[in-house]
């Protein structure tokens, strides 16, 4: 039963968790917390600290992890396939007329047409990131706090990005380098 239970309430997380692993938090909340008790709030906050620290994606790693919490190992492979298969079903769809429809004059201008709602959503991502790494907020009201001005972060996110433009080093590399660096900053700031 509690097999059951994860794979469809994953399924339902998974069909309206619109806009990627983070927008899947409250839907979550809503399930996990607050409809089947599976968690208690304090709980779901170190869930998602979990899902966040581990690799992969976040809202895949949350499903695996209350799937391993509630039933074990095959809790988990189930309420991460529940999660997953709304998403499989409209990808392999697209896919289909796309590929169905691959030459028609309608479906090559909606490919041209998508490429800049990519490229925005992309960079809105990156922009939010930016803001909250150098401000330590994620709204543009942060630039109104100076003193909440991160020069240090600023200034390994612009050495990063030279480097990787000017010598193309390994991006995964730089984001190690990148950490190692910005941790003995950050450790070396706490004794002064």
């Amino acid at each position: 039963m509690i097999y059951l239970e994860l794979f469809f309430a994953y399924l339902q997380i998974g069909l309206f968790s619109i806009g990627g692993g983070h927008a899947s938090i409250p839907v979550a909340q809503s399930v996990v917390v607050d409809a089947m008790g599976w968690l208690n709030l304090k709980e779901f906050t170190d869930m998602i600290t979990i899902s966040e620290m581990t690799p992969g994606p976040f809202s895949v790693n949350s499903a695996t992890y209350v799937g391993l919490k509630m039933a074990g190992i095959l809790g988990g492979i189930i309420s991460t396939l529940g999660f997953l298969l709304p998403s499989v079903a409209v990808c392999l769809s697209i896919y289909l007329l796309i590929r169905k429809f691959k030459n028609a004059r309608m479906v090559d201008g909606f490919m041209q047409g998508i490429r800049p709602a990519v490229s925005g959503v992309i960079s809105s991502a990156g922009l939010t990131i930016l803001i909250f790494a150098v401000f330590g907020a994620n709204t543009f009201s942060a630039f109104k706090t100076a003193f909440s001005f991160d020069w240090i972060n600023l200034i390994l996110g612009v050495g990063t990005f030279v480097l990787i433009r000017k010598t193309k080093v390994n991006p995964i590399l730089m984001i190690l380098l990148t950490g190692i660096v910005g941790g003995a900053i950050y450790y070396l700031l706490s004794f002064v």
